[in-house]
């Protein structure tokens, strides 16, 4: 990257957003096809009150939860990285609305931020990510993070193909599969053919629990128990 922008000692996501572009402008000047993936960094923990530099005021959260103050600081450092994260990809899909190209965006988070040893800031929001995984009823809370879909015009018709959950869950281990069926690559890897295959039977598939078309919960003790079921059935015949 050549001359990258900081915002306190993060390379930040409007200066990724102009890479992409330049990247993209690259691509077509030259004839070629572009898969970009890019990692930011801008909000990457840790969401100290010195992240950006010294005097560095953040906007206020408000919040119903009676939270102690250094949470409260963390929230305010992180929501300040998630409006700049957002202001990138409202600045992405403006560009691309733009291009006669067709262009596909994938944008998501790895995992959820960080807000204390012990999960301390979840647990003063009363958040279940806080308590025991057997005892949430929501139970793939602390493994969920939004992501976005996107399309321009030129490639909005490959979308309605894509047999996605009604309800949107999906796991991030099937985004790039999806992202070869919306650009018409299908067919080209049996790898990921065979993930296009499977998240169309359990889109979830998480290393405790399997959440299959229908939305039904497989939790990972089934599929052990039917797994030694079917291995003694065969050893028997």
């Amino acid at each position: 990257m050549g001359r990258p922008e900081y915002k306190g000692r993060w390379v930040t996501d409007d200066y990724m957003a102009g890479f992409i572009e330049d990247k993209f402008e690259e691509a077509v000047e030259n004839g070629e096809l572009l898969c970009n993936y890019t990692t930011t960094i801008q909000n990457h923990m840790s969401y100290t009150a010195d992240k950006y530099g010294e005097g560095h005021t953040f906007a206020p959260v408000s919040t119903t939860a009676d939270i102690s103050p250094e949470t409260r600081s963390m929230l305010e450092v992180y929501t300040e990285g998630v409006r700049d994260a957002d202001a990138m990809l409202g600045r992405l899909t403006a560009y691309f609305a733009e291009r006669e190209e067709p262009v596909v965006l994938v944008f998501y988070g790895d995992h959820l931020p960080y807000l204390g040893d012990n999960q301390k800031g979840y647990a003063e929001l009363e958040s279940e990510v806080s308590i025991p995984e057997n005892e949430r009823e929501d139970i793939l809370c602390s493994y969920k993070t939004p992501y976005v879909l996107w399309a321009n015009d030129a490639a909005a018709e490959a979308v309605a193909a894509l047999d996605l959950p009604e309800d949107g869950v999906l796991s991030a281990s099937f985004l790039g599969s999806v992202l070869l069926d919306l650009t018409g690559r299908a067919g080209e890897s049996p790898w990921f053919d065979f993930l296009s295959s499977l998240r169309r039977i359990a889109p979830v598939v998480q290393k405790k629990t399997y959440i299959l078309a229908d939305g039904s919960v497989l939790p990972q003790r089934i599929l052990n128990e039917q797994t030694d079921e079917s291995s003694m059935e065969l050893k028997d015949a």
